[in-house]
């Protein structure tokens, strides 16, 4: 397929699927399901050639993932996130990897994937997603008592890198390409969270150093030197075995509560550009899934679908929650409302890309669980509010 070709399909669906997306957005419609969708119903079938370059989707999917995470750490004051940052950070570490664990360990009896395959499903599975998250809440404009609504935004945009770790752990074990034993893993765990926040940290301070120091005669030239620092940033933390999600949002966190001129209108222009990040994403990822195969993987993913809304998720944020008092519809609605999004199918890459047994049966099903969360979770947010009593009045 010619590139510019590739541009032309890309772009029209983009513009086509925004379109689509003002009405659908009064039925409560995510975003995410829009976009995907329009890419899906385009790709791999009788409108164009086949689209199958996971090595170019990751690569720009876990770009926009990025700056969609610094986008909401940049919009995200400490003060919202003050009341629910510690069962917001709970929910983003435990509760994941109990999700793994389960999704894992239920995958490995009921699909053709090994323990291991199985775990590496689980990993993949066990974030919620941080754009889809913001938009269905966005769309929906509810107002939920407990600080509900703020603890599954934090949660969405804190727990995506340690679902890319372990996803990335799982892989290395699967393809042998991690040296030494049990420890070499627990080394890069760390590595991978200390080095990506220490980068981002470090960058962050230089730039309150900068803004004292530096006037930018142009308004405009603000955000354009932010977007080059975060590019910087991630890629340099990356660079240093460090993750690139971890940097992104700890960068985004610490400028989003640092006073400095033209702070609104950088605001702005990420908001923008974050926009289009997500709808390129979610195309491309929609344009890389192969129809035909989804409807065979459904009867192989049905199961761990189901497992992972009504028990491995509720069980999770059960488990988190046991160190804070909170109402119980509370927990009962983030168990419910674990929406999957593109972070999900974009961890489900990195098996294609490094060779992992399984790797499209792994993708296939992840896609199944993404489609169906998107319908279930999306559809059903405000119905589960009311039911729980958990809309302010």
């Amino acid at each position: 397929m010619e590139s510019n070709l590739l541009i032309i399909i890309i772009s029209g669906v983009i513009a086509c699927a925004v379109l689509i997306y003002n009405p659908a957005k009064t039925y409560g419609a995510p975003a995410a399901l829009i976009f995907i969708l329009a890419g899906l119903f385009i790709g791999n079938g009788d409108f164009m050639p086949a689209f199958d370059y996971p090595e170019q989707t990751e690569f720009i999917s876990q770009f926009a993932l990025s700056l969609i995470i610094f986008t909401g750490g940049f919009h995200t004051p400490f003060s919202r996130i003050k009341p629910i940052l510690g069962e917001g950070l709970v929910l983003a570490n435990i509760g994941v990897l109990l999700t793994a664990l389960l999704v894992g360990a239920f995958a490995s009896f009921v699909t053709p994937l090994t323990l291991l395959e199985g775990l590496l499903l689980g990993a993949i599975v066990s974030s919620t997603d941080a754009a889809a998250t913001y938009s269905i809440l966005e769309t929906k404009k509810l107002k939920l008592k407990y600080n509900t609504d703020k603890t599954l935004e934090f949660e969405s945009a804190a727990n995506d890198p340690m679902a890319m770790i372990m996803t990335l752990m799982f892989c290395m074990m699967l393809t042998n390409s991690g040296d030494g034993g049990a420890g070499t893993y627990v080394l890069y765990f760390f590595q991978q969270l200390l080095v990506g926040g220490g980068v981002a940290f470090i960058v962050a301070l230089l730039l309150k150093q900068i803004f004292k120091r530096v006037k930018f005669k142009e308004e405009n030239l603000k955000p354009v030197f932010l977007l080059a620092v975060l590019l910087v940033t991630t890629l340099g933390a990356e660079t240093l075995n460090g993750n690139i999600l971890v940097a992104s949002f700890v960068l985004g966190l610490m400028l989003g509560n640092t006073d400095f001129v033209y702070k609104q209108t950088s605001q702005k222009f990420f908001s923008t550009i974050s926009w289009l990040a997500q709808a390129l994403m979610f195309v491309i990822l929609g344009l890389q899934i192969f129809p035909n195969v989804l409807f065979d993987a459904f009867k192989i993913a049905w199961l761990p679908t189901l497992f992972l809304f009504l028990f491995a998720r509720p069980i999770s944020v059960i488990i988190s929650y046991l160190p804070f008092r909170q109402p119980f519809s509370k927990q009962i609605f983030v168990s419910w409302i674990g929406i999957k999004g593109a972070t999900p199918i974009v961890f489900a890459l990195v098996p294609l890309t490094m060779g992992v047994p399984n790797a499209d049966l792994i993708f296939n099903i992840t896609v199944v669980i993404v489609l169906s969360s998107m319908i279930l979770h999306g559809f059903t947010l405000d119905i589960a509010a009311k039911k729980l009593n958990l809309l302010e009045k």
